[in-house]
């Protein structure tokens, strides 16, 4: 996938995202990356781990992890962990009807193009000017295909799944750029109250997880023009 749809994994060093396990509040099932972070970080860096795309490339298939786990002496157990942590700084394309809210005959007009998923519609939606170019070509509401973009937008942020993105597009705060400038608490706020009117989803979320996202965010390319 082209480099300005995700973050730039080799920007992200290896001690900023220990600083960001160490920071999070992680779920049990994740909890094992906090344990022996500091010998375990170093082991890695030993192994010639600088960032995070040194580690998604040793880590690429659960084979390469049983590798890399007896090379480094490692937990098999943590490192299947730990490699499904870093795959989640670049989420996997949403297919488009996943999207709450999203009219039906909009997305059997652009699957017919092949526009399927975000990673397909994120190609014709760069600008203002290819937006209106699809929409003429395909008779879609210009309003439904930004919508669409910023739905698309939005989900390249780590753990914004197609749920999140209509939460996060209803509350205002609706492309990559807004996410990065937002305040974490308001933000939190806000989609809150948003998501106990609207009923999106049952799942809960902290203020931690959407201060993840907002630092996140930053590094996410503001490839989109509005």
């Amino acid at each position: 996938m082209k480099e300005d749809y995700h973050i730039d994994l080799e920007k992200f060093p290896l001690n900023r995202f220990k600083k960001e396990l160490s920071e999070s509040e992680l779920i049990p099932s994740r909890k094992i990356l906090k344990e022996k972070i500091n010998e375990r970080f170093e082991i890695l860096e030993n192994n010639g781990i600088g960032n995070l795309q040194d580690l998604k490339v040793s880590l690429k298939t659960p084979k390469k992890t049983r590798e890399f786990a007896g090379k480094s002496g490692l937990p098999e157990d943590y490192l299947l962990i730990l490699r499904r942590e870093v795959n989640s700084y670049t989420p996997n394309p949403v297919n488009l009807e996943k999207f709450p809210g999203v009219e039906k005959e909009t997305v059997n007009k652009l699957k017919s193009v092949g526009i399927k998923n975000t990673a397909h519609l994120f190609k014709k939606v760069k600008t203002p000017e290819d937006r209106i170019k699809l929409a003429a070509e395909l008779e879609i509401p210009e309003e439904e295909i930004l919508e669409l973009a910023k739905l698309t937008d939005l989900s390249r942020i780590k753990w914004v799944g197609p749920v999140s993105a209509r939460i996060f597009l209803d509350s205002g705060i609706d492309t990559v750029e807004k996410v990065s400038e937002a305040d974490a608490g308001s933000f939190y706020k806000k989609l809150v109250e948003l998501n106990q009117k609207k009923k999106y989803t049952k799942a809960k979320f902290l203020e931690s997880d959407v201060a993840l996202c907002i630092k996140v965010s930053k590094m996410v390319p503001k490839t989109i023009k509005y």
